[in-house]
């Protein structure tokens, strides 16, 4: 595979252990991950990932979810460190009012100590009906909302609300960038992410069948067969 540095990004309410399943299949030898859950901001979001960038260097930016938002804001604001950017379940046309309105009613809600992450309700949003039951999934999800915590999804809501529409800077880039969509997620419209995919010039898009919003753990084998596609 590439000898360039690949940066991954996770997800709201989401750590290192969103992406071990694809890891587990990838032979990357300069592998980096951007923790951003240790950020409270926007701009320590950004901070976070340019510090896992090196003078001199250019580096392929893999976002999921929340971290496609920030690997698109950093790479398009410094497209000569970046060779590829990867975006899975990720619409880089921004949030559209439905979506605003039920961030701030998870924000209020939120703030007044309401969060269950063992819920299935929380978890079954997330994911497709077939990995409902798989500990694997589920499992990790649930894990990682009660370790990361209330406070976290917080931050994270409120630093990433709302998303400016980065289509425009995207298709101006000079870099390589490849769209990553789950069929039957419930967060990010596969149609939309797939007609803003088509309206990029020179944009890969790759579908993913029988999937949810967390793809990355229901799929691992189908994302990281096309990682090595984009890659090798």
């Amino acid at each position: 595979m590439t000898q360039n540095p690949v940066l991954f990004l996770p997800g709201t309410l989401c750590d290192e252990r969103v992406w071990l399943p694809v890891w587990r299949q990838l032979a990357i030898v300069q592998r980096r991950y951007v923790p951003l859950q240790w950020a409270g901001t926007l701009e320590e979001m950004l901070a976070l990932t340019g510090d896992r960038v090196l003078d001199g260097e250019k580096v392929h930016l893999i976002g999921f979810s929340m971290g496609g938002f920030i690997a698109t804001q950093w790479a398009c604001s410094n497209v000569e460190k970046v060779a590829s950017l990867t975006l899975v379940a990720y619409n880089p046309k921004g949030l559209d009012e439905q979506e605003l309105v039920r961030r701030r009613q998870l924000i209020t809600m939120l703030k007044k100590g309401q969060f269950k992450p063992e819920s299935p309700v929380y978890v079954n949003r997330f994911v497709h009906p077939e990995h409902q039951k798989n500990p694997d999934v589920t499992g990790v999800i649930q894990e990682m909302g009660k370790d990361l915590g209330r406070n976290t999804l917080l931050a994270q809501t409120a630093a990433t609300t709302p998303r400016a529409d980065l289509t425009s800077a995207i298709a101006k880039a000079p870099f390589p960038v490849n769209i990553i969509a789950a069929q039957d997620d419930e967060i990010v419209a596969f149609g939309d992410v797939q007609k803003v995919a088509a309206s990029l010039p020179g944009a890969t898009f790759f579908p993913i069948d029988r999937a949810g919003h967390m793809a990355l753990l229901e799929k691992p084998s189908e994302i990281a067969a096309m990682l090595k596609e984009m890659y090798a």
